[in-house]
């Protein structure tokens, strides 16, 4: 399994944000090869192994900024990379595109991102959708989160009121698929 430079980016850069303090010592837990990818000048449409790319670093970074829980780490990163990604012409779109297909293209843009993939979304109404990741070798729990609070921020972002989600199953945990249901107003 291989992720795009660019999520890796978006990992560092939430990490000299967020805890600029901190970011020497994030940087010198990681393993080795890790830390030969974190070094260089990133190519953000370059493709680089997810473990050492990218789960690992995560893990690191819910280690030491959220002991414990993956869930608040993955939102919180996913959250941010949400924030970095919409920003310019995509803002625009998300005045104009409804949370529905909104949540139907993200599912489209993060299988560019994380190769091979498969993601889908069952819209169930106007106010909700179900984002199913059914193939993703080596997703964590973390980054089942870091997904899930993309696509909150992206709806929130969208202007929807209250949105809100459920992990209602999980790869990481054995389930035959990851379902992220997505409720707003």
């Amino acid at each position: 399994m291989e992720v795009k430079g660019t999520a890796i980016k978006t990992t560092r850069d939430f990490i000299k944000t967020r805890f600029p303090d901190r970011y020497k010592d994030w940087f010198n837990s990681l393993p080795d090869k890790s830390k030969a990818l974190y070094e260089t000048a990133l190519d953000a449409t370059g493709w680089y192994p997810l473990d050492d790319a990218y789960t690992c670093p995560i893990n690191k970074a819910i280690e030491m900024f959220y002991p414990g829980d993956p869930k608040k780490g993955g939102e919180e990163i996913g959250k941010y990379s949400a924030e970095v990604a919409l920003k310019g012409f995509y803002k625009v779109f998300l005045l104009v595109a409804s949370p529905t297909y909104l949540i139907q293209r993200a599912s489209k843009i993060f299988t560019t991102f994380y190769q091979p993939s498969k993601i889908e979304v069952e819209v169930v109404n106007s106010n909700s959708a179900i984002l199913k990741i059914i193939d993703f070798e080596g997703i964590d729990e973390a980054l089942e989160y870091r997904i899930a609070g993309w696509v909150l921020k992206a709806v929130e972002m969208a202007n929807c009121k209250e949105p809100v989600y459920e992990m209602r199953s999980s790869l990481a945990k054995g389930d035959k698929e990851t379902a992220i249901a997505y409720i707003w107003k």
